[in-house]
């Protein structure tokens, strides 16, 4: 495979994001792995939209995985300030599948922290009230991966939460709370249909489905 290919362009972008395999991208971002193995190794053509979805998550461009554009840079900095790639939507109200609507093609700016670095950060779009007095409907929750985020999860701290069956995947924002033998998720509303909380082993034990927290909400943006 020549290394001037959208397909080479691709994997150096994710590996350039910090994604060690094609499995662990695919994870993070809930795409189908067979799918986007067939993009990276150059067995299936893929068109703009895709380019876009891969663009947002790798912090560069359609146009340079696409063309090789060499204004499609991974990281895109503006006013010193270095942007995080938009990663999807997140219920704040219940479980969403990840690509159930379209993303824009938007980047927020990264949190400041000596601790974790801005290239592994990610923004997720929190459409819902149920986390209303942290992050507004229509907000951006700027998070950590949770391998990232020093100490792990803390009680009452704010996570992304994804639950997988069967190829699908599924993302929320609630608020943590540590209770015996694990975790409670809960909102933290001023809407009285969200007020319930959730077990984080709620269904888990079904046989195809994992319930996950994937990352740490460390800070959020609302544009004007």
């Amino acid at each position: 495979m020549s290394e001037n290919t959208p397909s080479a362009r691709l994997k150096e972008l994710r590996v350039k994001r910090g994604f060690a395999s094609a499995r662990d991208a695919c994870r993070a971002f809930g795409w189908n792995e067979a799918t986007y193995r067939g993009h990276e190794n150059g067995l299936r053509g893929f068109k703009v939209d895709a380019a876009e979805r891969y663009a947002r998550a790798f912090n560069s461009s359609a146009a340079f995985i696409l063309t090789g554009e060499t204004n499609g840079v991974p990281t895109n900095p503006i006013r010193g300030i270095t942007q995080v790639p938009l990663m999807g939507v997140a219920s704040a109200g219940s479980f969403r599948l990840a690509e159930e609507i379209d993303l824009p093609n938007f980047r927020v700016p990264a949190v400041q922290r000596v601790d974790i670095p801005d290239s592994v950060q990610y923004s997720l779009l929190v459409d819902g009230e149920s986390v209303n007095r942290k992050i507004a409907n229509g907000a951006y929750a700027i998070c950590a991966p949770l391998e990232f985020m020093p100490g792990g999860v803390k009680h009452g701290q704010l996570v992304h939460v994804v639950r997988e069956r069967a190829g699908l995947y599924e993302h929320t924002i609630k608020q943590v709370e540590a209770v015996k033998g694990g975790w409670e998720l809960l909102p933290v509303s001023t809407d009285p249909r969200f007020q319930g909380k959730i077990n984080l082993r709620d269904g888990a034990d079904e046989d195809d489905l994992t319930v996950t927290i994937r990352g740490v909400v460390i800070g959020s943006f609302q544009p004007f």
